[in-house]
């Protein structure tokens, strides 16, 4: 165990938190069934030595991590032509955090985790809360600009859970769709991946046993219910994030079917769930092409995500 480690629990679900590891959540774990949803990297444990560290080859040791400012390495001009450079996954992973358990008059807990902003001036608060005695964990989020100046905001969590084989993703049919980094997005309709030459992949079932080993990231249109539901088919449990569609208009997915890995070890398998602010990995490439909101100087956006684990 890392020293720092705060847990919450319930009769349903636990969960843990990694302050000093850039306020990773290393598990949410369903009491009755035992399930840790969230995948942990084998060959790359989680420790709290991360400044400077390169995410890929150091720092890509599962959980769920928050994604502040870019996923990917990237460079941007803000109105007052300050150039802003945010290293690779973001500012918030390479920082320890503030936490604190609190309880409310019910006696129930919750953890709020703080941190401050390292590329530019910010405060960051994420507060997490279980529902009594359900399997429901509420995340309230909050991020105010302590700058003279307005920038993009660029936000999503990098939740990578345990993609075991035969589990499925459930989202409306027919929501558009495109690859990252594809340039001028090509839409598409879930489920269905075109593949040239070869019959199209269903994305919903991309960990099927007999599966192709690949690993794509999409942007999936938010659906109306802002949900999306992971379940596993050899017990039939599901974990369900909802989010606000108005707030996180995208859903990012990672589907890594031993199609990658960065650190060296043999290709790995896990699936990404990234409600986000744009449909770029990029901030560069989302300022270029208009899809992103700004914050302004002393504003504060609030929003929240609900995981609800069923049996």
């Amino acid at each position: 165990n890392i020293a720092g480690n705060v847990c919450l629990q319930n009769s349903s679900v636990a969960i843990s938190f990694l302050p000093g590891a850039g306020g990773n959540i290393s598990a949410i774990t369903g009491l009755r069934s035992g399930r840790n949803w969230l995948w942990q990297n084998p060959h790359l444990p989680i420790t709290n030595n991360r400044s400077g560290e390169d995410y890929g080859q150091s720092l890509d040791s599962g959980g769920w991590d928050e994604m502040l400012l870019s996923i990917a390495t990237s460079e941007f001009e803000t109105t007052h032509s300050t150039r802003i450079q945010i290293a690779d996954h973001g500012d918030l992973v390479r920082q320890s955090w503030g936490a604190e358990v609190q309880s409310d008059t019910h006696g129930n807990e919750r953890c709020r985790m703080t941190a401050s902003g390292a590329a530019l001036k910010y405060d960051f608060v994420r507060t997490a809360r279980l529902q009594s005695d359900a399997p429901i964990i509420i995340f309230d989020y909050s991020l105010t600009n302590n700058e003279a100046f307005e920038w993009p905001f660029y936000w999503c969590p990098h939740a990578l859970l345990d993609a075991q084989s035969g589990m499925t993703i459930e989202l409306p049919p027919d929501l558009p769709f495109h690859l990252d980094g594809a340039g001028v997005p090509a839409i598409e309709r879930w489920p269905w991946l075109p593949v040239e030459g070869r019959p199209s992949l269903d994305l919903s079932n991309s960990f099927a046993a007999d599966g192709e080993n690949f690993a794509r990231k999409i942007f999936v249109r938010a659906p109306s219910d802002g949900s999306v539901s992971v379940i596993a088919s050899e017990t039939d449990e599901r974990l369900t994030l909802t989010f606000d569609p108005n707030v996180l208009p995208w859903l990012g997915l990672w589907i890594n079917n031993q199609g990658w890995s960065e650190c060296g070890s043999e290709p790995y398998q896990n699936l990404g769930l990234e409600p986000s602010t744009t449909n770029y990995d990029c901030v560069a490439e989302a300022v270029r092409n208009d899809a992103i909101d700004w914050i302004q100087p002393d504003e504060t956006r609030a929003w929240t995500l609900t995981v609800e684990l069923t049996a």
